[in-house]
C-alpha cells in the first residue's frame, strides 16, 4: 500500500517526530547552492543544467569578493543544530553525479578551497541520464572516479537508485532508494553517506521519515523546504546571468521560492485541470 503522508510504524518505535524536522528553517540559516552539470552542453539543455566554466567561475568570483563564506557539510549540520555561522554562509551541492563534475568542477573548487556534497544514484553510476530523454546520452561518473572525490573535499551523499521521485512509494521502494542505496554507494566508493537529496526535489511525510529513520543527518529538496529532512536549495541555471545569480542570494528571493514551493498542490491542480480541458490533439508547451 502505497505511503501517503503517515508515520509508519518504525517511526513510531524509533521516536523520530510525526514529521521529522518539520520545523521549518529561519531565513537566515546558510544558503544552499544546487548545481547539475558543467561546460560546455553537447546538444540542447532544455532543462537549463550545463554551467560553463566561465560562468562558473564568476559565480565563485563573486561569492569570495563579497564575503559569502563556503561551508563544509560538518559546518553547516552544526548550523542546522544551531552553531553559530555567518549570515553569508554557503554549502554548494551538485546533483547527479554527471562525469564533468570530477572533470571540471571538483578541481576548480578544490583550488579554491571551497567544500562541496555531490548527491549520485548508486543504481547508475558509470552509466548514463536514462531518467530523462533530453540528457539520455549524459554520462554518470563511474565509481572509480567518485572515489577520488573525497580527496578534493567533494562529499558523497544519496539521490535515490535511480532518479525516482520519491512520492507515494511503498515501503519495499523506501528501502530500496533509501537504505539500499546508501549501503550500495559504501560498497562501491567506501563512504557512508550523511545526506540525502530528492530527486526533483519533491518528498512526502512517507520518504522524509524513511530518511530519517535510516540516519541521515539532513536532506535536501529545491523550493519545497520542510525543515531538516527537506532543505531548501538555489537552482543554478545555465541561463542565469551573473546578475540573477546576485539576485538568487537574496532574502527575498529566498522567500518568495519557498512561498512558491508551498504552492505546489496548487500548481498542479492547475495543470491537470488545464490539460482535462485542452482540446484532444492540442500541443503542448516544452
Amino acid at each position: 500500500m502505497p505511503v501517503r503522508d503517515t508515520v509508519s510504524q518504525g517511526a513510531l518505535t524509533s521516536g523520530v517526530a510525526h514529521d521529522p524536522g518539520r520545523r521549518g528553517l529561519p531565513r537566515w540559516s546558510p544558503r544552499v547552492l544546487m548545481y547539475h552539470y558543467f561546460g560546455a552542453p553537447p546538444g540542447p539543455d532544455p532543462e537549463k543544467l550545463f554551467i560553463d566554466r566561465p560562468m562558473f567561475e564568476a559565480q565563485l568570483d563573486h561569492l569570495d569578493r563579497t564575503g559569502w563564506r563556503a561551508l563544509s557539510l560538518d559546518e553547516y549540520l552544526a548550523a542546522l543544530d544551531g552553531a553559530p555561522t555567518p549570515r553569508r554562509s554557503f554549502l554548494l551541492t551538485i546533483d547527479d553525479g554527471h562525469e564533468s563534475v570530477g572533470r571540471l568542477a571538483a578541481p576548480l573548487l578544490a583550488e579554491r578551497g571551497i567544500p562541496s556534497v555531490l548527491f549520485v544514484c548508486p543504481g547508475l553510476l558509470g552509466d548514463h541520464a536514462r531518467w530523462t530523454p533530453p540528457y539520455r546520452e549524459e554520462r554518470l561518473s563511474p565509481a572509480d572516479d567518485l572515489r577520488a572525490l573525497p580527496g578534493l573535499g567533494m562529499e558523497l551523499g544519496v539521490h535515490s537508485w535511480n532518479h525516482t521521485r520519491m512520492v507515494d512509494l511503498d515501503a519495499s521502494a523506501l528501502e530500496q532508494h533509501v537504505r539500499r542505496s546508501r549501503e550500495a554507494l559504501e560498497s562501491a566508493t567506501g563512504v557512508t553517506a550523511r545526506a540525502f537529496a530528492y530527486p526533483y526535489g519533491t518528498h512526502d511525510l512517507g520518504s522524509r521519515t524513511a530518511v530519517a529513520e535510516a540516519g541521515y543527518d539532513a536532506a535536501f529538496a529545491v523550493a519545497r523546504e520542510h525543515g531538516r529532512y527537506a532543505v531548501d536549495r538555489i537552482f543554478v541555471q545555465s541561463t542565469d546571468s551573473l546578475f540573477a545569480f546576485k539576485c538568487k542570494l537574496t532574502a527575498g528571493y529566498r522567500l518568495v521560492s519557498r512561498v512558491g514551493g508551498r504552492a505546489w498542490k496548487l500548481r498542479h491542480g492547475v495543470r491537470s485541470a488545464v490539460a482535462r480541458v485542452r482540446p484532444a490533439g492540442a500541443g503542448r508547451r516544452a
